[in-house]
């Protein structure tokens, strides 16, 4: 845990003293003191360090010590929701013992307030149901309608008191309010004595006065006698009430006018209302509000939106000799009376701002039509240290499955990160499981807080869209197909140059046209040679000035290897071009650390500082049009550079890969003939077969048992999944081993034989098997072994069929003198053509050395670059005699289809016989023969 909490502060420290004092233990991502909703200090903090030592070592040395005469609790924090948390006994604290025995008391105490409404309430219903009853009873009886005509105001009022206090009743059935407070909401006057009669004791002369003429106009019209009496029941605190209501409506409500209102910027300092209103004659403001305690800015209302139009009109205009700068604030004032009133509202503006609602309240909101993490594998991250890196989150989340993106934004200004960011998993169970763990974990002295991701933008399904839509050419959809895959790795060649192109520079260098270089009339060599050979000089020198610039060559020989995030290769470049031209264009997506741009301007090296801004270049300029050229961008391979933008050396990681293997060669007395024969293929018959291992031994157990008897070419112990952790393999108990040479193999199986490893006695067989890690290791040492030197012959792959002998031999002569060259032709009669391959011998080492690193990087003839091998021992042979060894394989090969073959049986590349581990089956197959 990085993150510490220092208790028993002093009451008067500052966040920057103490700041101060712990920053010299390490770097601090995170300070916070703790006060009341008062304003008071808590005497407590929150430091959190960038790493865990850092914080360590601030507990061990601030621990039991005094700032300003008080001595100071420090220790780490526990993780949030931890079960180990101490328990909180402040009583600010929400989980304090004290708060959770109070917020239990009242939460008791409201159940029971519950219980004892709704037994009121049955009460109530069960008085009310029997009222009904009775009355229900006498409701068509003649005697009981007369008899109550005949008591005319003193019950009339009894039934209207009835009617209030079912209405009452009703009320507070609807609202669960306090009978008090629907009391006051219904009669105004709730304490008007009464008289053992029933009459209101304090009603005044003057409201029956007030009551005579409306009594007097009801009796002129034609309704029975109940209606009369109801009428009169009509108590004049409620005529009075009525009239105020209707007194209130009547008054225009201003409040409620919407206006449309534009907010003025940068207003001078004491400006008067007078001197707005005469700022925007002959245009009448509805209102002008300054306030009052804030300067600089006020708001104008308009009554209709062709007024606020013409208003502003006068946008940048000055007022007391300074510009002024005007906004729409007619959406946002809508929000904020909607807040002073108690309700919310949703704007129409694009930017979807809701008032003063928190910016995370927001967030929230947002993402509750957002697919879940399970679907779409998208996290949102915040709450991040500003010295966090992006290899630093690479770290972190690939722990939990493949990340295929991490987005982590940076500000223009301070080129800072901006502490958010988003994720994306290859597998969405994967982004599940990280955010299950890592929400709410300390990162850097952080509490990282974790979100379901916002869904991406649909330019993606735009495109698709589009690439199928029938009305667009086939020129647009290929266009639209490369754009969308521009961010696969392709792996072109980086040294390639079109043909055209190397037309345009050596036109330039000669200070001739290209028509003069093309031009083969005039005799001497082919257009092809020299476009061949052009290519070639333009090329080493490239390779030249890349090597002055501090790049490393050797990270692009490599296949499927790790990409850069930052540097972006640039192809298809004009002739020409210059970094002039280049800088703008890359740099309206961010800063460009550096440009290297050979002198023939058609390949680029683009650095970018940050690693998100070089992602938005590429996805915004891939496939886009420089001139009159599309632009082939690449992400280069990691390690590209020497140096990195900070002037530090870098040290390339992939270069020494192959570590396992000086393992064998620890044992003491065999050294020399491990390193002799480490890079040779293994010998036939080399593999043995190893029974009853422990389920516990590994490969480099196996490995040191037997490496002692000469050099191990590799192990393998036979797994399966775990059933119960698929993740997991286990050892089925045996395995095989292959060696270099057959004579160690045999050795092996004479002397090694029910020989202990791991306490269990091994049986060793003879196995036929070929490990799959053979071809692998092979083809890699193939790779290797074509750039080492073996003599002056050169194997030339990949010649054109229709380029000519003569072409092929002043391309490699002009690097010297050729002892012989020899294009093997096609077998087919009549045919003249070449098989696409020859032998170049030189007369010198030297020379060949010198034609295979010219020609081997990046020339083409006939548009097809021609690959370059140094020659094996076998390929030193005659013609003729490679035909001959040929015809006897082929010869063996049809006597042996009889032949009886083993199921497990490997092939021999050299012979094509199926080889077989068993004799007893070679003596079988002499046999039949």
């Amino acid at each position: 845990m990085s993150r510490i909490i220092v208790k028993h502060l002093p009451k008067h420290i500052t966040e920057e003293k103490l700041r101060n004092i712990f920053g010299t233990k390490g770097v601090i991502t995170d300070l916070q003191l703790k006060y009341t909703v008062d304003g008071k200090f808590r005497q407590f903090g929150f430091i959190g360090y960038s790493s865990e030592e850092e914080a360590q070592a601030a507990i061990k040395h601030f621990h039991n010590t005094c700032i300003q005469t008080s001595r100071v609790h420090v220790e780490s924090c526990a993780a949030l929701g931890s079960e180990e948390k101490p328990q909180s006994w402040s009583k600010y604290a929400k989980d304090s013992k004290k708060n959770l025995d109070i917020a239990k008391a009242e939460k008791e105490k409201e159940i029971a307030a519950d219980k004892l409404k709704a037994k009121e309430k049955k009460t109530k219903e069960k008085k009310r149901n029997k009222v009904d009853e009775i009355l229900g009873e006498h409701k068509d009886d003649p005697a009981f309608q007369e008899f109550m005509q005949a008591h005319d105001k003193t019950r009339s009022l009894w039934a209207n008191d009835a009617g209030l206090a079912e209405k009452r009743d009703d009320d507070d059935q609807d609202d669960n309010e306090e009978e008090e407070e629907e009391n006051k909401d219904v009669d105004p006057k709730p304490s008007i004595g009464r008289d053992d009669s029933g009459v209101d004791a304090d009603a005044g002369e003057d409201e029956e006065e007030e009551d005579e003429q409306p009594v007097e106009k009801l009796a002129e019209k034609p309704i029975s006698d109940l209606e009369y009496m109801k009428s009169l029941m009509a108590t004049p605190s409620t005529s009075k009430t009525s009239t105020a209501v209707t007194t209130k409506k009547a008054k225009p409500d201003k409040s409620n006018l919407e206006l449309f209102t534009i907010k003025i910027h940068n207003v001078p300092y004491n400006t008067k209302r007078q001197e707005v209103l005469k700022f925007f004659k002959p245009l009448k403001p509805y209102s002008v509000r300054l306030p009052g305690k804030v300067h600089g800015f006020c708001y104008v209302g308009f009554k209709t939106e062709k007024d606020m139009a013409k208003a502003m009109l006068k946008n940048k205009s000055f007022i007391k000799g300074k510009q002024v700068f005007f906004s729409d604030f007619t959406e946002k004032n809508k929000v904020t009376k909607a807040n002073k009133e108690g309700r919310t509202i949703t704007t129409t503006k694009s930017d979807g701002d809701t008032g003063k609602m928190g910016k995370w309240k927001q967030q929230q909101d947002s993402l509750q039509t957002e697919d879940n993490i399970s679907e779409s594998g998208r996290i949102f991250f915040r709450n991040l240290a500003y010295t966090i890196t992006e290899t630093d989150l690479q770290k972190l989340f690939e722990q939990f499955g493949p990340v295929v993106e991490i987005n982590l934004p940076v500000d223009k200004i301070t080129r800072k990160i901006k502490g958010f960011g988003t994720v994306t998993y290859m597998m969405p169970e994967h982004a599940l499981k990280a955010f299950n763990s890592l929400d709410g974990s300390d990162f850097h002295g952080r509490l990282l807080h974790l979100l379901p991701g916002k869904e991406l933008d649909k330019d993606g399904d735009k495109e698709d869209m589009d690439e199928n839509d029938a009305s667009l050419s086939f020129k647009q959809k290929k266009a639209l197909k490369l754009k969308k895959s521009a961010q696969k790795p392709i792996g072109w060649n980086t040294l390639f140059l079109g043909a055209n192109a190397v037309a345009d520079i050596l036109a330039k260098q000669f200070k001739t046209s290209k028509e003069h270089i093309l031009d083969t009339s005039q005799g001497g060599s082919s257009a092809a040679v020299r476009l061949a050979l052009g290519e070639t000089q333009i090329v080493m020198e490239m390779k030249q000035f890349l090597e002055q610039e501090g790049v490393r060559l050797s990270a692009f020989d490599g296949v499927n290897q790790k990409r850069s995030k930052t540097v972006i290769v640039a192809k298809n470049l004009p002739a020409g071009t210059e970094v002039s031209e280049l800088s703008p264009v890359f740099s309206r997506y961010g800063p460009i650390g550096r440009i290297v741009l050979p002198p023939s301007g058609v390949t680029a090296l683009i650095e970018y500082c940050d690693a998100s801004e070089a992602r938005q270049a590429f996805k915004k300029l891939a496939y886009s049009k420089f001139k009159d050229a599309p632009l082939f961008l690449e992400w280069a391979p990691d390690e590209t550079f020497t140096v990195s933008l900070n002037g530090e050396a870098i040290i390339p990681k992939s270069e020494p890969k192959l570590e396992p293997e000086p393992e064998p060669a620890k044992g003491k007395g065999k050294t020399e003939p491990v390193a002799e024969d480490a890079d040779d293929e293994p010998e036939p018959e080399t593999t043995i077969f190893l029974r009853n291992l422990n389920f516990k031994t590994v490969q480099e157990t196996v490995w040191e048992h037997f490496r002692h008897l000469g050099t191990i070419h590799t192990v393998e112990i036979a797994r399966r999944a775990d059933p119960q952790n698929p993740r997991h393999s286990t050892s089925l108990g045996y395995g095989f081993i292959q060696f270099k040479k057959h004579s160690v193999a045999e050795n092996a199986l004479k002397n090694m034989q029910m020989t202990t490893i791991d306490g269990n006695s091994v049986e060793l067989k003879r196995s036929d098997r070929v490990l799959k890690t053979q071809e692998q290791e092979s083809s890699r040492r193939r790779q290797g072994s074509q750039k080492k030197q073996t003599g002056t012959k050169i194997l030339v792959r990949n010649i054109p069929f229709q380029a000519q002998y003569r072409e092929v031999r002043d391309i490699f002569k002009a690097f010297g003198e050729l002892t012989s060259l020899r294009i093997p032709k096609k077998m087919a009669p009549g045919e003249d053509a070449h098989r696409g391959f020859g032998f170049v011998d030189f007369v010198t080492k030297a020379d060949a050395k010198r034609a295979f690193d010219a020609l081997s990087a990046s020339t083409h003839l006939y548009g097809r670059r021609l690959v370059l091998e140094w020659a094996t021992h076998e390929e030193h042979d005659d013609v003729e005699e490679l035909r001959k060894r040929t015809a006897i394989k082929f010869d063996a090969n049809q006597m042996a289809t009889n032949a009886k073959r083993s199921r497990r049986a490997f092939f021999d590349v050299e012979s094509n016989i199926p080889q077989s581990a068993n004799n007893d089956d070679d003596d079988d197959n002499d046999g039949d023969m």
